[in-house]
């Protein structure tokens, strides 16, 4: 996990029943030590599978802000939540929501966040002195922020001296159609798929693919995961054509019939993904996880899984699948 260092931050107040944002005009007080970790938990937790990555162009209004006001943190704030909030209050249904923007810095390069967190309804305590003695009454908060280990709805993280971006986004209805609006009418860049939408592409194309040539669904989607951990971890990106040879081994009509298929389907060579990928990629692919068709269900670590002196599927004469667990030393039963 990168290491932050937080240099100023401001919480502004987004009512969608008001109609306007109720903007701050002082910064939070990073003293405190809840603080700071809450912002820098929601910071990390932007890098994750949904993140998209992308360049901001140098003639979008966010980047003519961030040049503008680099001096001034405050105002620079403003603008920015002024900005996003004429494209997000056209929306019948976005939420309010509270917007922290921050300056922070990673290895002494200097980033910005703009970080989107809705509101969700909580219960909790409140104590009001009745004629009648002290009364403990439970009532019902509407403006509650997620916890600090949940990532935010949307947002991003942009690198101020190349504008690099990451960002996660959701799609809200505007005019009656689900729209992403963030990285389109706020930040006016297409950012690239994410680490998510990339597997998902894959696995489709293969799984196709593999029922072309008779392979078995489960071992090809098996394949798939194991040569995207793979790939990730030696090329710090996807590369269809290293996964076409992984998972097709020495078909190469198959591997072809692969590449041409994903091609087709946007996703480039190699696709580019966020800093942080090897990390999520080694939590996400490292298991494989197996539902039979009686019920059980499977999760077994990638390297169990292509051992066969400790797992083994065994294709039977009347079409069924036997799975052979091997040298277990011991079982233990978890509720």
């Amino acid at each position: 996990m990168f290491t932050i260092y937080l240099k100023e931050a401001i919480l502004h107040i987004i009512d969608r029943q008001t109609g306007e944002p109720v903007l701050s005009e002082v910064s939070l007080d990073l003293a405190n030590d809840y603080i700071r970790e809450y912002i820098e938990k929601k910071i990390q937790k932007l890098s994750s599978p949904q993140t998209k990555a992308g360049i901001l162009a140098p003639d979008s209004e966010v980047a003519q802000l961030l040049n503008q006001y680099s001096e001034n943190f405050i105002e620079l704030s403003h603008q920015l939540v002024n900005k996003w909030y004429r494209v997000y209050q056209e929306s019948e249904e976005a939420p309010s929501c509270d917007i922290i923007i921050v300056k922070y810095e990673v290895d002494t390069i200097p980033y910005l966040a703009f970080l989107k967190i809705n509101f969700a309804e909580g219960y909790t305590h409140f104590v009001e002195n009745q004629a009648k003695g002290i009364e403990n009454k439970l009532i019902l908060h509407r403006a509650i922020l997620a916890n600090k280990t949940q990532k935010v709805d949307e947002g991003v993280l942009i690198q101020l001296l190349n504008f690099e971006f990451q960002m996660i986004e959701k799609k809200y209805l505007f005019s009656g159609e689900k729209k992403s609006y963030f990285s389109t009418d706020f930040l006016e860049q297409v950012p690239a798929a994410s680490l998510e939408e990339n597997v998902r592409l894959i696995k489709q194309v293969a799984s196709k693919v593999g029922k072309d040539f008779a392979e078995a669904d489960f071992q090809v989607i098996a394949d798939v995961k194991q040569a995207v951990a793979q790939s990730i971890e030696q090329n710090g990106c996807i590369e269809p054509e290293t996964i076409a040879k992984e998972v097709f081994k020495e078909n190469i009509t198959a591997q072809l019939a692969f590449q041409e298929k994903v091609a087709e389907k946007g996703i480039t060579s190699p696709a580019p993904l966020i800093s942080q990928v090897k990390e999520i990629s080694e939590k996400k692919y490292s298991k494989q996880k197996l539902v039979l068709s009686n019920g059980i269900e499977l999760i077994i670590p990638m390297d169990v899984y292509r051992d066969p002196s400790k797992l083994e599927f065994i294709n039977q004469p009347d079409g069924t699948i036997s799975v052979t667990i091997k040298n277990i030393e011991d079982i233990s039963a978890k509720l």
